[in-house]
This record gives structure tokens, sequence and C-alpha cells, in this order.
């Protein structure tokens, strides 16, 4: 089992620093679910009636809930303290923001040493805009079905033990600033599909053990400020095309297996 590791993005379109982060917090025994029916009598939101689409994103929280405290959560996880004393209101849920349209719009659970698979349920959060699962122990692979939160602007599952590869199917997420799958256990090739992402600022594939060439299809990310492949298994050439990704501040090779030389046409990225 690969250690977790912690990279902070440092700007919107990002710095990446590596920190090593030490699992081993005391896990809690399993915990009674929440009832989704709550998200309706009022319990969980005060005028239900009144946001039927909040009311929707709360049983996709609580089924989300429900998924992780099955399995077992640390004692000081945020998930614990949903529903419960003062946060019984949906909106005072540590890691949830709500947006003025009274729809779910930003998860943050970064670093409750979470376990297990990422929930489907993930899915019905459909105005999702911001969504962070990174510094976890989470396992298995990245459900394909995140490429129907179409509104996501940020996606981060860094720092966890995700296996299988990259799905091309989050080239979908059209809308995507950064898309950070760093320091997880992935495998197979980058998909030149995500070159279809073309409102991207930072791609963060740090610390895999992704194989195969560098798609030279990244080259039509012309908003790329941050190109991170690092510590992969990657092999041959550098795509002489990535001298057309003239935004770019940070291009990170290192560690890989590539061959050649380095092109020339580097030279015209002036701003890394």
């Amino acid at each position: 089992m690969k250690p977790a590791s912690r990279y902070a993005i440092t700007t919107a379109t990002g710095l990446l620093t590596a920190l090593a982060l030490a699992a081993g917090a005391q896990n809690s025994p399993a915990v009674p679910d929440l009832d989704p029916a709550d998200c309706n009598n009022g319990t969980f939101i005060t005028e239900p009636a009144a946001a039927p689409g909040l009311v929707a994103d709360c049983w996709a929280l609580v089924s989300i809930r429900n998924h992780w405290t099955r399995q077992t959560v640390p004692a000081g996880s945020d998930l614990l303290t949903w529903g419960t004393g003062y946060t019984t209101r949906l909106t005072a849920w540590t890691g949830i923001d709500i947006n003025y349209y009274q729809r779910v719009e930003k998860l943050d659970l970064r670093d409750n040493q979470l376990t297990g698979t990422i929930p489907p349920q993930l899915n019905n959060l459909n105005a999702l805009t911001y969504l962070y699962l990174a510094d976890n122990q989470l396992t298995g692979t990245i459900p394909p079905q995140l490429s129907n939160l179409t509104n996501l602007r940020i996606l981060e599952l860094g720092g966890n033990e995700l296996t299988g590869p990259i799905p091309h199917q989050l080239s979908q997420l059209t809308n995507l600033g950064i898309l950070a799958l760093y320091g997880n256990e992935l495998t197979g090739t980058i998909p030149p599909q995500l070159s279809q992402l073309t409102n991207l600022l930072a791609l963060f594939l740090v610390d895999n053990q992704l194989t195969g060439t560098i798609p030279p299809q990244l080259s039509q990310l012309t908003n790329l400020d941050t190109l991170a492949l690092s510590v992969n298994e990657l092999t041959g050439t550098i795509p002489p095309q990535l001298s057309q990704l003239t935004n770019l501040r940070i291009l990170a090779l290192n560690g890989n297996q590539l061959t050649g030389t380095i092109p020339p046409q580097l030279s015209w990225l002036t701003k890394l």
C-alpha cells in the first residue's frame, strides 16, 4: 500500500508542493446511519418545500455519508458531525457550501481519512462546482460517472490509493479549471481525450504509475498554467507540440523514462 501524500495547490492556477502525510489516526466504531427522510420533514432543511433542489442534494449527501460511515472512519471526521447537535441543519454541515440558488456547490472532505470507494451517489450532486476528496485513503477506481458533474471547476482526488485508469469520460467536464489526481496508484495511459478540457488551467498527475507516451493532443490545452506529469512510468520523447502551451509557467516531467532530446521548441515557452 502506498503511503498517503499531501499536495497543496498554492494558487488557483497552481504550484504543486508535495508534503508527506503520515497515516494512522484512531478509527471509531460503526455509527448509525442518517435517515434520508429527515431531508423532507424539516429536520435537516428549514423549509424543504421551498427548496426541492436542496432536498435532492440532501438525499445524496445522506447516502454519501452513510456509504463511508458504514466503514470505519476516524473519530474526528467531519462526516460524524453531519445531522447532529448544532450541525443538524444542512447549512451547518462541515465541508458543505450552498449557493444562492439553494443547491450544494462545494463538497470538501479533504484529510478526513475516509476509506473505501468513491460513492456513486456523488453523481446526484449535479450542481456541484468544487469537489475535494484529497488526502484520504480512498481505494478502487475513479468512477467514470463523475463525468455527469458537468458544472465542476475543480476536481481534486489526489493523495489517495486509487487504482485503475484515468477515465476518458472526464473529458466531458469541460468547465474544469483544475484536475488533480496526483499521489495515487493510477495505471494505464494518459487519455488523449483530456485535450477537450479547454478551460483547464492545471493538470496534476504526479506520482502515479502511468505508462505510455505523453499525448501530443495535450498541446490543445492552451490555457494551461501547470502541467505536472512527474514520477510516473512515461516513455517516448517529449512532444515538441507542447511548445504551443504558451501560458505554461510550470512543466514537470521528471521521474519518468523519457528518451530523446529536449525539443528546442520548448524555448518558445517564455513564461516557464
